[in-house]
């Protein structure tokens, strides 16, 4: 794409307390998906990148209907990819489904299998100017302006610009996972993570790297160490078990077979597994997520329960 502009990083949130006075606020859903940004050139290509920098454009092969936008482009466009169950709520285990593929036969076919919605809510560049320092409600009213295609694949969600907390009890009604609040007046900050946008979630939750596993009585995995990758390395941070369904458990395993290790990866000095018979060590590739009750004073998670694997370390 030679018009397209150099490479983005998502604004990220900040994780600070709930304002007392919800005035001046924006709620919008915290989706349960995989942040892109997708960029759009002035030839009608679509380019989409993960959170991370890698290229998804082949992962999502349905994204390529926003070559319609050619008019507004060059057009940088931030948003999260999900995958609707059957009540039309966002399930990040069918997600994973389309997460990992490679192959254009396999995602042709779980395309059709499981499709996708782009959900949009921010906009960075519009007609090739970047528009980062505008104000939250002016990229807003920019977003709302494109014409999407309409087949369903990417749409503009609701944002609650006059009422917040009417945003937060909606959310919280339908059991999503939270909202993002965000400064009516907030700029776009590329790459940073700013109290200016706010994560409100109402179950906590941890990004996580399997370290090991013991398997049941099939050879798929029952439970998984976890480790929080910090300054010391990979700290453990327990054992899961909970929410490995069959499907999660067939999943995973090829994905940890292809990742064993002989030694354990977990930093030395930080509080240690104790690993039940017959573990398996795996390097330290592979992320995920858990929900959890709360964290021990030695930063081990209480009651947690899988919620599913984010992707690969560094992709």
């Amino acid at each position: 794409m030679a018009d397209r502009p150099g490479r983005l990083a998502p604004m990220l949130a900040g994780e600070v307390p709930l304002p007392s006075d919800l005035g001046g606020w924006a709620a919008e859903v915290k989706w349960d998906g995989m942040r892109l940004l997708t960029h759009v050139d002035a030839r009608g290509e679509v380019t989409v990148q993960a959170r991370s920098g890698a290229d998804a454009t082949a992962r999502y092969p349905e994204l390529a209907s926003l070559a319609g936008l050619v008019d507004d482009a060059p057009v940088v466009l931030d948003g999260e990819v999900v995958a609707l169950d059957p009540a039309g709520l966002p399930s990040f285990s069918r997600l994973q489904q389309r997460m990992m593929l490679a192959g254009p036969a396999r995602i042709r076919t779980a395309r059709v299998q499981t499709p996708v919605t782009l959900m949009l809510f921010d906009i960075l560049v519009h007609h090739g100017t970047t528009v980062t320092g505008r104000p939250y409600l002016e990229r807003r009213r920019l977003l709302e302006s494109l014409r999407l295609p309409g087949d369903g694949t990417v749409v503009v969600p609701p944002a609650w610009t006059d009422d917040a907390s009417a945003g937060i009890r909606w959310t919280r009604d339908r059991q999503l996972e939270g909202v993002i609040l965000k400064r009516l007046t907030s700029r776009y900050q590329p790459g940073r993570r700013s109290p200016d946008w706010i994560k409100v979630k109402f179950r906590p939750s941890a990004d996580v790297v399997i370290g090991g596993w013991s398997a049941d009585a099939r050879g798929e995995p029952r439970s998984l160490l976890v480790g929080v990758p910090g300054p010391e390395g990979l700290r453990y941070a327990g054992a899961v078990g909970s929410g490995l369904s069959a499907d999660q458990r067939r999943f995973l395993l090829p994905l940890l077979t292809a990742a064993a290790a002989d030694t354990p990866p977990f930093a030395a000095g930080a509080p240690q597994p104790k690993p039940p018979p017959g573990i398996h060590w795996v390097l330290p590739l592979l992320e995920g997520e858990v929900r959890y009750a709360e964290l021990t004073p030695d930063g081990i998670l209480r009651q947690p329960s899988w919620k599913g694997l984010r992707g690969i370390v560094g992709e």
